[in-house]
């Protein structure tokens, strides 16, 4: 009898976590979770941003969240995007670059001014091998910095929205101490209810949907702040126009 008990306990969680997947996923778009108070948090159709604001406000309001989180704005032209993210990269001596593949005139401009000036722009695919894998890894290991597009940025929290797939290898933002980014003006969005509804299939555009607000930040029991312990110690983020 305790046997069959157990096993109808578990067949039951398991039904239980399937009806809550199957409610969850049914009601993501309109981020009503099951359990939840609708006044805590507020659902999206609550939630209060300027809608009206011009794009250089958005700008202005991305920078002054970010950079109290130690992180870097940059606004410059789309012409000026090469020399700007050049600087950065000799800045950190790094002469190796862990690139996402270009998807845009700006970024492919970006990587010819690397190469350009001997920066060893590196993509990768890491194939299913284990040792192919490894041995991948351990020669990209010292790559001081990642260089990646942004699918969108959240101006209210200082967040990037980062989609990886094919060619947008999650790496790129994560292994190196630095991460540089690029996003377009237009690209930017008040806050993230904004963007999930210009955006309602965003969890369909990769495999792997991320967002990320400043350098990494860790802190240890005794609430003692270090950076660039599980990702990235240094963002930039160069917002073209």
């Amino acid at each position: 009898m305790a046997g069959h008990t157990v096993v109808k306990a578990i067949e039951t969680v398991h039904a239980d976590r399937q009806r809550l997947l199957e409610r969850v996923a049914g009601n993501l778009r309109r981020a009503d979770l099951p359990g939840a108070e609708r006044d805590h948090p507020p659902a999206f159709a609550e939630y209060s941003f300027d809608a009206a604001a011009t794009p250089a406000q958005l700008v202005d309001l991305f920078a002054r969240e970010l950079e109290p989180l130690a992180g870097h704005v940059h606004q410059v032209t789309e012409a000026a995007a090469p020399a700007v993210v050049l600087d950065l990269v000799l800045r950190y001596g790094a002469r190796r670059v862990l690139a996402w593949q270009p998807a845009s005139a700006a970024q492919a401009a970006v990587a010819s001014e690397l190469q350009r000036h001997g920066i060893e722009v590196l993509g990768l695919d890491l194939g299913r091998d284990a040792a192919a894998r490894r041995a991948e890894l351990s020669a990209i290991e010292d790559i001081a910095v990642g260089l990646t597009g942004a699918h969108a940025a959240l101006a209210d929290t200082g967040s990037l929205v980062l989609t990886s797939g094919p060619g947008r290898m999650r790496l790129a933002s994560l292994l190196p101490p630095v991460h540089i980014a690029l996003v377009r003006q237009a690209d930017l969005y008040p806050a993230l209810p904004a963007f999930l509804a210009a955006n309602p299939d965003i969890v369909a555009a990769g495999s792997n949907v991320v967002i990320v607000t400043g350098p990494s930040r860790t802190a240890d029991i005794e609430m003692t702040l270090s950076h660039g312990v599980h990702g990235p110690k240094h963002l930039h983020v160069v917002v073209t126009t």
